[in-house]
């Protein structure tokens, strides 16, 4: 998979410094399937691979770990906040690699027995927990006569925002399909926060016509990096997913982009674009909001 360090050159000249803050990122892309230990040796390749092209933070996409092969088997390795395989594995990997992992999503206890949160993790490189984000709004849709979900039937909604730093960044979590609904994005935006994280599992059919332009409507309009990690190919339960994982600027550019492979998509954004988008196109002070 290809890596870039392509920037924005628009409004490179409106600091003094050549974008003195500077961050490497690699995105994830798999087709993971319905055996777990199977897709963390493939995902462990993958942040090696990225860490090896310089990425300080790796973004796995959603459900990395398990896409269910039948309703209910996520039920089977559902874990409690703060314990269980899977959580071990990402503090491990992070410590292994020195990195920061932002875990995709995986099943974590709610009070609902039947109905886990997918929650998405962030480690630091030394393995300690910095946040998580349970996704807030939930598939149920139906794209077609032959294709429906029912996400809220076997998973139980978030209810709040998360930001976090690191390395002097600023970011917002946020997963998949919750793309589509901006106002969670405005709260980011009012935090300023300076990147988004979507980790994804955006089907075929929809990410064909709504993927590039969601992740681009959300840069330019917080003004903010966007940062798509998704999943890709036929899954076991013969789910299509688009692939395609990409990081956007806040000019609304895709710096790099992969297709359908798996693998590990590295680029360098530069966050001093922000401030200097901002500098001449203030958009973000521009805000009315009508009675």
């Amino acid at each position: 998979m290809q890596s870039s360090n392509s920037k924005e050159s628009n409004y490179e000249s409106v600091s003094g410094d050549l974008m003195s803050r500077a961050l490497t990122v690699g995105l994830i892309q798999m087709c993971s399937t319905s055996n777990v230990q199977d897709n963390l040796r493939l995902a462990e390749q993958f942040i090696e691979q990225a860490v090896t092209h310089g990425a300080q933070m790796v973004i796995l996409p959603e459900s990395f770990a398990l896409m269910e092969k039948y309703q209910g088997q996520k039920l089977e390795y559902t874990e409690a906040h703060g314990e269980g395989n899977i959580q071990r594995w990402m503090q491990d990997i992070a410590k292994k690699f020195s990195v920061c992992i932002v875990g995709g999503t995986i099943a974590i206890n709610s009070n609902h027995s039947k109905r886990p949160y997918a929650r998405c993790y962030v480690y630091a490189p030394n393995g300690t927990l910095i946040t998580y984000y349970d996704k807030i709004h939930l598939f149920d849709v139906a794209i077609n006569d032959a294709e429906a979900y029912s996400e809220s039937s076997n998973t139980y909604p978030g209810r709040r925002d998360s930001v976090f730093e690191f390395n002097g960044v600023k970011f917002g979590l946020s997963v998949c399909y919750d793309l589509r609904f901006p106002e969670l994005y405005r709260r980011y935006q009012q935090q300023n926060v300076e990147v988004i994280l979507v980790p994804s599992a955006f089907t075929l059919n929809t990410g064909k016509v709504h993927w590039q332009l969601l992740l681009q409507a959300r840069a330019v309009e917080n003004l903010a990096f966007t940062l798509g990690a998704n999943q890709t190919g036929t899954h076991d339960n013969q789910r299509k997913t688009f692939g395609h994982s990409m990081i956007v600027s806040p000019w609304g550019k895709v710096i790099a982009q992969s297709e359908f492979q798996q693998g590990a998509l590295v680029a360098t954004i530069r966050l001093d674009e922000i401030d200097a988008i901002k500098a001449k196109f203030p958009a973000h002070k521009h805000r009315r909001l009508i009675p």
